[in-house]
């Protein structure tokens, strides 16, 4: 009976680390997702191209002008 008691026990244990050596792999794959994911959205907001864009108008806003002769 305490033979058992000892292997369920170790199972247990092994199980709960293998458990937590997942859940950090996981943990840290998301931590660099979600760095990347910053890095990302703070480069698009750099882009020249891109304040060009905002200021201004807007995309397919009609423009009013005079012709030149």
């Amino acid at each position: 009976m305490l033979r058992l008691l000892l292997i369920i026990s170790l199972i247990v244990y092994v199980i709960y680390k293998i458990g937590s050596l997942f859940f950090r792999a996981g943990a840290a794959s998301q931590q660099l997702r979600n760095q990347q994911q910053r890095n990302f959205d703070n480069n698009a907001g750099s882009d020249p191209r891109a304040s060009k864009a905002k200021s201004g108008t807007k995309p397919g806003e009609y423009i009013d002008y005079e012709e030149v002769k």
